[in-house]
């Protein structure tokens, strides 16, 4: 029996949920919501107003415009407000990954192992956890949740299950048993909590309702936090702590209130910071967040590197960028430098890899690998590689191939124009004109960059590089030349750059059967980065931090740059825990 002890360094982590989230279809990162304030226009306050104490309360927010106040449904669309408290503070998960300090933390669960071969997955549960309501938490809940989601593709979490599970079985009251329906050495994945991830719901609650339309209100979970009250016309959702909560003797936080709100227009929300009115602003850039630090003392700020550096990536079935070396060669044209230190706000570093820079990803870079392929600013070497390929330049200065084929492409982006990865873009657009290459950028909208990238017609793209969150496996399984498809089909099956690499898809294929902390697999993750860097099928550009400013007036202890116990991040489920954490400033 393969068992992993907890807490344990976080080897692997992130779940099946997101391990597409670098296809096209993803139109924002893994981050806060946008921050447009016409929802705020419509009905967020700025200012006081509380319904409870405030010398009790944790004030948060969020720049969404919270619209749904009688639906705690997270399986279906619509079925719940995200970053309203439910998934973050209001759901408790088997375990929490916690990035900030590479360690896996254990809830509702104690541990997971597998057989020798990974086709059975056992989990085991505390036995001392109880719903809102008082009724245990078995693993007959757990297995409820898991049938009631298999093969419902309508349902979040219905196709993994479908994809892995072929029975689940509840022994005793604190076991679930998986029998896999093939070698799944990374399907624990499913249970570890980032940003909204599964966990289980009350079949004495669930059972014998729709899942499609139940609304689940109020809902009924085993967190400290129960749903207190909503008011739709200040968008607000008020949590309160459950004085019965089954862990209370081991931790219990010092607040009796968190409520979530929409967050205002930026004015308001930069004076309600200032003013000390709330404990958390979210809608502020990062010139705001500086002058906010400046005019008040009490605000600190919270700096976590986001899990998708930012990047271009290249339609790989598009002549001549289907040639690595001229993929390579517009690697060379990117000022790094320029875009961290001056475009990018605030300030960063240059990615020299397809992922975030966090510790616990470091056992996937192969020092050799990343020695063989460095990442630099070098023209020089981008002219020489098109002079040696034949692209000479043309009467009008756009270099052609002997075929008379122009070197002239568009770069489309999802953000906005004057937005980082727009900049990011039309510098490329600058260099890229020095030896030859002509660039146009494009700011399109979310449904105009899904349909544009889904189907292959498109050039360049500037935007985020997901992916890699914990397992660099999570990288590179969309794009296996079998999930590719031609230009104007649809490439439902991740692979929208539509990268066809035969080392790639050997490496991934040795990977998905090994175990991701064994030996085996330490090769072969070598061998994948080498394929994907030789290939460079997405050029990596600068890693990026959202910097989560707090105010210390009322409470203390949050997140810090020197005190980063958790990320920092409120829109994740890996924010509950700060909410023990937290502390009276008085």
């Amino acid at each position: 029996m393969l068992k992993r002890s907890l807490v344990i360094n976080l080897v692997v982590v992130f779940g099946l949920l997101l391990a597409a989230c670098a296809g096209a279809g993803q139109t924002a990162p893994i981050g806060p919501a946008s921050s447009d304030t016409s929802g705020a226009d419509a009905g967020a306050a700025p200012g006081g107003e509380l319904p409870v104490p405030r010398d009790e309360t944790i004030y948060m927010e969020d720049s969404a415009t919270f619209r749904i106040f009688d639906s705690y449904n997270r399986f279906i669309p619509n079925g719940n407000d995200f970053a309203n408290g439910f998934l973050q503070i209001g759901t408790e998960y088997l375990f929490y990954a916690n990035f900030a300090t590479g360690e896996i933390q254990p809830w509702l669960a104690t541990e997971y192992s597998y057989n020798d071969d990974f086709t059975e997955m056992t989990i085991k549960l505390r036995d001392d956890v109880k719903w809102n309501d008082g009724e245990p938490f078995t693993a007959d809940d757990v297995v409820f949740t898991v049938n009631m989601v298999k093969g419902n593709n309508a349902l979040s979490f219905g196709s993994t299950m479908q994809e892995f599970v072929e029975d689940v079985t509840a022994p005793d009251a604190t076991t679930v048993v998986f029998t896999l329906t093939k070698p799944a050495p990374r399907f624990h994945y499913t249970f570890f909590a980032q940003v909204a991830d599964f966990s289980p719901v009350p079949k004495h609650i669930w059972d014998g309702q729709d899942p499609l339309t139940f609304k689940n209100d109020p809902p009924v979970t085993t967190s400290v936090w129960k749903l207190s009250q909503t008011l739709p016309d200040l968008r607000m959702f008020v949590w309160e702590r459950d004085e019965n909560y089954w862990g209370k003797d081991e931790q219990f936080p010092a607040a009796k209130y968190i409520v979530y709100r929409t967050a205002p227009p930026k004015d308001a929300d930069y004076q309600d910071l200032v003013n000390n009115v709330i404990d958390h602003a979210h809608r502020l850039e990062w010139p705001q967040v500086e002058l906010a630090m400046q005019n008040n003392p009490n605000v600190v700020v919270g700096p976590f590197q986001d899990p998708c550096p930012r990047g271009l990536w290249i339609n790989n079935a598009k002549y001549p960028l289907s040639n690595s070396q001229v993929r390579w060669a517009l690697s060379y044209l990117v000022n790094r430098d320029k875009v961290a230190n001056v475009i990018w706000q605030p300030p960063t570093v240059p990615a020299t890899h397809p992922w975030s820079e966090w510790k616990l990803l470091e056992q996937y870079l192969d020092p050799d690998v990343i020695a063989k392929y460095p990442i630099e600013y070098a023209p020089d070497k981008a002219a020489k590689i098109l002079d040696d390929l034949g692209f000479a330049p043309g009467s009008d200065g756009i270099r052609v191939d002997d075929q008379g084929n122009r070197m002239s492409y568009n770069i489309i982006t999802p953000a906005e124009v004057g937005v980082g990865e727009y900049q990011i873009a039309q510098d490329l657009a600058e260099e890229a004109a020095k030896v030859g290459i002509e660039l146009t950028v494009q700011a399109v909208t979310g449904p105009v960059f899904d349909e544009s990238t889904s189907t292959g017609n498109f050039d360049i793209t500037s935007h985020w590089l997901c992916g890699a969150f914990i397992d660099a496996l999570n990288l590179y399984q969309p794009y296996q030349s079998k999930n590719s498809a031609p230009i104007g089909e649809r490439a439902n099956a991740g692979n929208w750059i539509r990268l066809e690499n035969d080392k790639l898809d050997a490496a991934v294929a040795k990977l998905e059967v090994l175990s991701p902390d064994s030996e085996e697999a330490k090769a072969a993750y070598s061998e994948a980065l080498d394929a994907w860097m030789e290939a460079m099928p997405a050029i990596p550009v600068v890693q990026t931090l959202y910097v989560m400013p707090w105010n210390t007036t009322h409470w203390t202890n949050w997140p810090t740059e020197d005190n980063m116990y958790t990320v920092p991040f409120t829109w994740w489920a890996l924010w509950y825990p700060v909410s023990f954490q937290v502390q009276p400033a008085k």
